[in-house]
């Protein structure tokens, strides 16, 4: 395979609780130019070089528990401008001699007047945010804004108030967003979920479990010792679907985050198995078998009679709402080996579809499986097995097979990759050591789209597979 390697509910509640906060002020970008977008698919892509000084404490707010906050703050605010990929951030070091002369102002005043921008020339920063913490009747206020230097222009700001020093972490995440979204017109990642299947231990039963955008802060849905397969999130982040042998066949379940609770979607007899939501949220497609014949049906998300929907010789698997709602992509063996297939849509009210065509789009390469739509669905991202190097790899192509990419070569086996909400990044399964092509267990990776940047997630799991990316929540 000769193709072109590119570069380089229990928590619900709270999360809607503490969001009960003030947004008291929103600084207006005072630059009239051309609007501020970032394009990461530009072949002349640089990251962009940040800074984020230790957040100030007004000295009438002087508290340890103001110090930890400040510190707390920025140093998160940094670490999410780092992760998404678009961003470095500049080591507090290469600035302290601007802190040491740096004034009250500077945060207190609104108006990039207040704020020497050739000193922050001198030393290459693009990109500078500032914070300051206040308290009052034991509430805190954080009043932040990002000043791109070049244009000296405040991008994004927010003032919130009425927050706690537990509220403030997710409140940093509320505005690396809005900073992300004044960048490349896009929302940010970090207040999105993943869904994956994990195991505590080699022995332990594969579950599905929930995570921040990062892999942290995972819990299990499911329990048992059975295994738990191919979790999905529908469109609205409200619900998982997933295969359990529960009751000793593959069925199809769906998850209710609002309720915590989970039931039967479909359990013939046979495969009911790798459940995704269209756009609309109306049908679940997925994979069922009848006397072994692998086809893909679908069934409302309520329940009810499964219809077929894409039959054909061999097995057909892996179906991927398009988020247009226009195509369905696939892997099927008709002719073969297993390659990806793009059918077009024609729906009848909100669950009525049938498929109108459909085409081979990928031809290269052994096995080709779990196709994954960029956000436009302009792109598909995909794993196939190389069998001149024996490893599963991730690549990118057009939904008319055109313009097909590498993004992984000689880095253990790579699967199941899924879009980010934004479509700058992937996330997705490695079993790579240490970033060597060394076989090991399975962990969560991610990467930018391009194939840049790879580095894996910390779950705290001995293992990790078969990711999904759920929309970002921006209430």
């Amino acid at each position: 395979m000769a193709i072109r390697l590119k570069g380089g509910a229990h928590k619900v509640g709270a999360l809607l609780v503490f969001f009960v906060l003030s947004v008291l002020v929103e600084v207006r970008p005072a630059f009239s130019g051309p609007s501020l977008v970032v394009n990461i698919d530009n072949p002349n892509f640089r990251k962009i070089l940040a800074a984020t000084p230790l957040f100030f404490l007004d000295p009438k707010s002087a508290s340890p528990e103001g110090v930890d906050m400040a510190a707390q703050g920025s140093n998160e605010f940094s670490r999410l401008l780092n992760f998404s990929g678009l961003f470095n951030t500049m080591d507090s070091a290469a600035f302290k001699d601007i802190m040491v002369k740096a004034n009250e102002r500077w945060y207190v005043d609104s108006s990039i007047k207040s704020v020497d921008l050739t000193v922050w020339k001198t030393i290459s920063v693009e990109a500078l945010t500032l914070g300051m913490l206040s308290q009052n009747n034991g509430q805190w206020t954080l009043t932040i804004r990002t000043i791109d230097i070049a244009r000296g222009e405040i991008i994004a700001g927010k003032k919130y108030s009425n927050l706690t020093k537990a509220q403030l972490i997710p409140v940093i995440r509320r505005y690396a967003d809005v900073v992300m979204k004044a960048y490349t017109g896009k929302s940010g990642i970090f207040n999105s979920k993943l869904t994956f299947i994990g195991r505590t231990s080699a022995n332990a039963s594969k579950q599905v479990y929930i995570s921040d955008f990062d892999g942290s802060n995972a819990y299990p849905i499911t329990k048992g010792n059975v295994p738990h397969l191919s979790p999905s999130w529908s469109t609205d982040g409200r619900s998982i679907v997933y295969t359990s042998y529960q009751d000793g066949n593959p069925d199809l379940f769906i998850y209710s985050l609002a309720t915590g609770k989970s039931r039967k979607l479909s359990g013939m007899k046979g495969i009911n198995s790798g459940g995704n939501f269209s756009p609309n949220g109306n049908v679940v497609a997925f994979t069922g078998s009848v006397n072994g014949d692998a086809d893909i049906y679908m069934i409302p998300p309520s329940g009810g009679t499964r219809r077929l929907l894409i039959s054909g010789n061999g097995l057909d698997v892996d179906p991927t709402f398009s988020p247009d709602g226009k195509s369905i992509a696939f892997a099927s063996g008709r002719f073969g080996n297993p390659h990806l297939f793009v059918a077009q849509l024609q729906w009848a009210g909100d669950g009525g579809v049938k498929v109108l065509s459909d085409k081979r789009v990928t031809y290269a390469g052994w096995y080709n499986a779990t196709p994954a739509w960029s956000p436009e669905s302009d792109r598909l991202a995909f794993a196939g097995y190389d069998k001149e190097i024996d490893r599963f790899d991730l690549f990118l192509v057009n939904p008319d097979g055109t313009k097909l990419e590498r993004l992984t070569l000689r880095a253990g086996d790579n699967e199941r990759p899924w879009f980010s909400p934004n479509g700058q990044n992937l996330v997705f399964m490695s079993n790579r050591t240490n970033g060597q092509n060394v076989k090991s267990v399975h962990q969560l990776f991610i990467m930018n789209r391009d194939g840049s940047n790879q580095r894996q997630l910390s779950t705290g799991l001995y293992e990790a597979q078969t990711p999904s990316w759920g929309p970002n929540d921006e209430r």
